[in-house]
């Protein structure tokens, strides 16, 4: 059944089209099916019994970013994304998912299947030499810019505990990510480099599992479920002071995004709720205590120009904005530039960009022209997501180089430390 509170929610939608403005998939169409408000409609009129399950209903729901700049535009409160979420779930019902999908969301359920996968993309990738400026793409990215997998599960190499390299001031556990596990080790290693500088024993649970974003948003939340179940009886720990990541997807799930899938399926939250409590992205601990970290003056004196790119899922699901511009700001050496439209989504929002590849073109091609206005030369960011669309997309030899916003910081750290 559909939650009886996201019902009244509708309801409430006044079509002013307020939400219109700040929708990235209308702003490219320019049709009413492809803007939270036309959407919205259409899930009335479905849960009215005067529209049925369709392939074009599918289309319109599933064209949707998720960024959830609707929600937090609307002046009425309609909880969108949490309404487009529970209609996924019925057309996943009567519909299915692709055969690709189901294929993922079976590894995503299976650590061994994942590691396996990582394994036959990373030899085929090394294998074969692609050029980067080779026509084929996945989605809008061409093959040769796609990053390297790991060699090794980066937990794994890593280990279970860090100790911290000053006199410890308390423990936290880091839940990685599938992409920093998998493919962004070096933003892994920042993160603990930067962490363990601030006094803090790491915990790295090695059974971590996918926070499981990629079922729930595509409908399939039953499927999703042993992910949550298995994440939640790992990290509900007394011991802990935080639990920290550097992935705003996995953020946003464990901090609002699993809760109100709970709750809206009738089940416990109880832990979830106190999960929730301690989840913090990597930023906000290191923005509150930036003076702590010994930060080295640039090695070669020069200043470097960086921009930096909201994540949808920090800025809006984690409520981070501030955090990573206090770090820019704090880095001798480092001139930050605001972007215009830096909350804006970049296109990518997970598997959307491989299956709606025109849209994405449309919503990345803005904020492409944004980030090149600001000429800087380094691009930060706080999504492995974001970063993966950024650097397929932004290719010319005058772009920046896209980087997470901590890796800055674990750069300028003493090397003898690290």
């Amino acid at each position: 059944m559909f939650p009886d509170h996201l019902t009244e929610d509708l309801s409430n939608c006044l079509k002013c089209a307020m939400c219109q403005p700040v929708c990235p998939t209308y702003r490219v169409t320019r049709m009413e099916r492809h803007s939270p408000r036309g959407r919205v409609q259409m899930v009335k009129h479905y849960l009215e019994g005067d529209l049925s399950i369709s392939r074009g209903l599918e289309d319109a729901l599933m064209s949707c970013l998720m960024c959830e700049s609707c929600a937090a535009a609307c002046p009425s409160g309609v909880r969108l994304d949490r309404v487009f979420e529970n209609m996924r779930v019925k057309l996943n019902e009567n519909l299915g998912n692709k055969v690709s999908k189901k294929a993922l969301f079976t590894a995503l359920n299976n650590p061994l299947l994942m590691r396996l996968g990582a394994r036959v993309a990373r030899v085929g990738l090394d294998i074969i030499p692609f050029p980067r400026n080779l026509g084929a793409c996945i989605g809008n990215i061409p093959l040769g810019r796609l990053p390297r997998f790991n060699k090794r599960l980066f937990r794994h190499s890593v280990g279970e505990k860090v100790p911290s390299k000053t006199s410890r001031s308390g423990t936290v556990i880091y839940f990685v990510g599938c992409a920093t596990d998998m493919i962004y080790e070096d933003v892994g290693r920042a993160v603990v480099n930067v962490l363990t500088h601030l006094g803090l024993e790491v915990l790295i649970p090695q059974y971590q599992v996918c926070c499981a974003v990629p079922m729930f948003l595509s409908g399939a939340r039953d499927q999703a479920l042993p992910n949550i179940h298995k994440n939640l009886a790992i990290l509900d720990r007394n011991d802990i002071d935080f639990i920290v990541v550097d992935c705003a997807t996995c953020g946003g799930a464990l901090k609002k995004g699993i809760p109100h899938l709970l709750e809206d399926m009738g089940l416990d939250t109880d832990k979830a709720l106190r999960i929730a409590k301690k989840v913090r992205d990597v930023s906000e601990i290191v923005a509150d205590n930036i003076d702590k970290l010994p930060l080295e003056k640039p090695r070669d004196g020069n200043t470097v120009s960086v921009t930096y790119h909201d994540p949808c899922h920090l800025v809006r699901s984690m409520k981070v904005s501030a955090p990573p511009r206090t770090i820019l700001r704090s880095i001798e050496g480092v001139d930050f530039l605001e972007m215009q439209g830096a909350d804006q989504c970049c296109g990518g929002a997970g598997s959307f960009q491989f299956e709606h590849v025109d849209m994405s073109a449309g919503v990345t091609a803005r904020k492409k022209e944004n980030v090149r206005a600001t000429g800087a030369s380094v691009l930060a960011t706080g999504c492995p997501g974001c970063r993966l669309t950024l650097t397929g997309n932004l290719g010319e030899a005058t772009d920046p180089r896209v980087v997470h916003t901590i890796q800055l910081v674990s750069d300028r750290l003493p090397r003898s430390k690290r």
